[in-house]
């Protein structure tokens, strides 16, 4: 085989590998979920209350009202006193963070925690956290981001936020 033909088929092998690697790109692009009926439940109560948070800015320390959206003002993480450290360590910087106050809620059961934004969210109670029941997200949701049900017992208990892009962020706790 000539010099020139193995380079013009090196050439092809890599051009039909790019195109493979764009033709993946842009099924995983596609396969991510965008819109608000992409998320795994209802939301349409909590994208309300996103949209017109009833209370805030908050800072951190502060009580969240039930059931009704909240605009927080969160801090760098570095400065944020947690309870706990985070399950997951912030993935880059500047990194924003929180920690907030829940009022025990009227009856034990499962509560959805709705972000207007990405973030990890934690829930700490009883000093130990809370595991997720549920985890839901999608991009392209106006005022909608993540949305993590947990299982919460008629006390006090501390929402926590990392990993946040920016210090603002809205936020609900709503019984499901």
């Amino acid at each position: 085989m000539g010099a020139r033909l193995r380079i013009l088929l090196a050439a092809g092998l890599l051009s039909a590998g790019y195109a493979g690697w764009l033709l993946g790109s842009g099924v995983a692009a596609a396969a991510e979920s965008s819109g608000c009926d992409q998320f795994k439940w209802p939301i349409a109560h909590e994208q309300a209350a996103l949209a017109a948070p009833a209370a805030g800015p908050l800072a951190p320390g502060a009580t969240l009202p039930a059931d009704a959206g909240a605009r927080l003002k969160l801090i760098p993480f570095a400065e944020a006193k947690l309870a706990l450290a985070p399950e997951r360590p912030p993935k880059f910087s500047p990194s924003y963070a929180g920690a907030f106050a829940l009022d025990a809620p009227a009856a034990a059961g499962v509560y959805k925690v709705t972000l207007s934004a990405g973030g990890w969210i934690d829930v700490v109670q009883d000093g130990k956290f809370l595991k997720a029941v549920a985890f839901s997200e999608a991009t392209g949701c106006a005022n909608a981001r993540k949305s993590v049900k947990f299982r919460i017992a008629a006390e006090p208990a501390t929402l926590q936020l990392t990993g946040v892009g920016d210090p603002d962020i809205a936020v609900v706790v709503s019984p499901e």
